[in-house]
């Protein structure tokens, strides 16, 4: 895990350069050490204080260098004219190092370095990795082996939380860990992304919403961390995830919290809200911000499985169509769901449905006539398949929800292809549902 630490050589910094060190130590890669000179500080000096100033922090930043050594870290020095956080940040480029670490108070200029200024502001310019180091002791005691550390992830589904697991996973080749995966869900949000659930609550999930979740979280993580599984768990919460998610690492004692970034700027941070920068506000641990990872290269992103495919039909010539499609998407072995979409009979909420009654014996018939749609082929290639007849005023809507609901890779639709004033009186169920869900869509045009 190559390292870069940043330093003002107050006491504060030395705590966040020891653990540095011993981390590069145990993980046998290097150090390099930066110390940043405002070019402000230079502007109002003479040439000769310019000069005088320069060869006194090089000769600190060579003293702290030889400081480290002496703990078994091979460091190297840089001093550098620049703003603190870009300085890091431009040290930092993924081609050079894993992790930045930063101290959360400096003697030079104490508003520059409170979180909030630079290692707030590294967090949101870096394109690696974060640590903002608050207590040093339980990081430098593992370190050195001498103790497992106890990990808060907070996950959210996200591209950062993604690879804020990886980083995690990967944590665990420098030393032991306890780690632990939290979703904190928002019910309402939750009941409506996947349909499921009936009535929304405020303040917990019904237990279909929350399987649904564990599953989703469990899967997220298989990916990033392989057989070592760490604790999962969902909890539902009305109020700010960052404080949620202090108080449950303060309930565990938790030495570390890993949290995705979005690195939000401007304005957008404050409308949208930033849950990562209100960990950094205000955790009393240590906390590691996680940027969303560079698109992979299309030779290293690797060809991707469509196991689980979901197809809309309305029974049109066009709709089944699409299902022989989703069925050659397939692979042997996968799974191939048929939703049909009919209107409430109640409303904007389905009514009641007796067992007997004629709305039971439509859905009946419905479900034999999509069964009726399953390629003979499909059983012979070991294809399973399901079927499912959905109730909702919105077909997009109901079909993304069957999506997430089945956790499908892939969503193959028929589309007609209304073009001109048809299409803008009508509307389009595929480019509506292609706008509201996050999952692959394949159009199967005419």
């Amino acid at each position: 895990m190559r390292i870069v630490c940043g330093t003002d050589f107050s006491v504060h910094a030395a705590k966040a350069v020891d653990v540095a060190a011993a981390i590069a130590a145990r993980s046998k890669t290097t150090l390099r050490l930066v110390h940043a000179l405002e070019p402000a500080r230079l502007d109002l000096l003479p040439q000769t204080h310019v000069d005088y100033l320069r060869e006194k922090l090089r000769r600190s930043i060579i003293l702290e260098g030889n400081r480290l050594r002496g703990t078994g870290a091979e460091v190297l020095e840089s001093l550098i004219i620049g703003r603190p956080h870009e300085v890091l940040a431009n040290a930092a480029q993924p081609s050079k190092s894993d992790l930045i670490i930063v101290a959360t108070i400096g003697q030079v200029s104490p508003s520059r370095w409170l979180v909030g200024s630079v290692a707030e502001k590294t967090a949101q310019l870096s394109q690696v990795p974060t640590l903002v180091v608050r207590d040093h002791e339980s990081l430098l005691a593992w370190a050195k082996g001498e103790r497992t550390l106890k990990v808060l992830v907070g996950y959210d589904f996200s591209a950062s939380s993604d690879a804020a697991l990886r980083w995690v996973a990967s944590l665990q080749e420098v030393g032991d860990c306890r780690i632990s995966v939290t979703y904190v869900s928002w019910p309402p949000k939750e009941t409506w992304r996947f349909g499921a659930g009936g009535y929304a609550h405020l303040t917990e999930n019904d237990l279909v919403v929350r399987t649904l979740l564990e599953r989703d979280l469990k899967a997220r993580c298989a990916q990033a961390f392989g057989k070592g599984r760490p604790k999962l768990r969902v909890i539902a919460n009305w109020g700010p995830v960052d404080e949620k998610l202090i108080e449950l690492a303060k309930a565990e004692a938790a030495d570390l919290i890993v949290i995705g970034t979005n690195q939000r700027r401007g304005l957008s941070r404050f409308w949208l809200g930033s849950v990562s920068r209100g960990v950094l506000h205000h955790a009393p641990t240590n906390v590691v911000c996680v940027p969303a990872a560079d698109e992979p290269k299309p030779a290293e992103e690797g060809i991707p499985a469509y196991r689980r495919v979901l197809v809309p039909t309305d029974f049109s010539k066009q709709g089944n169509r699409a299902i022989t499609f989703a069925y050659g998407a397939a692979p042997r072995g996968g799974e191939v769901c048929l939703v049909h979409v009919i209107p409430p009979t109640g409303g904007f909420r389905p009514e009641a449905e007796d067992k007997d009654g004629p709305k039971a014996k439509r859905k009946q018939e419905l479900t034999a006539r999509l069964e009726a749609l399953i390629p003979e082929e499909a059983r012979l290639r070991g294809i399973r398949s399901r079927v499912e007849i959905v109730e909702h005023q919105h077909p997009d809507a109901a079909i993304s929800q069957a999506a997430e609901r089945f956790a499908a890779d892939l969503i193959c639709i028929g589309s007609r292809g209304r073009s001109g004033l048809k299409k803008k009186l009508l509307g389009s169920v595929t480019e509506r549902l292609m706008r509201r869900s996050s999952r692959p869509v394949l159009v199967i045009r005419e």
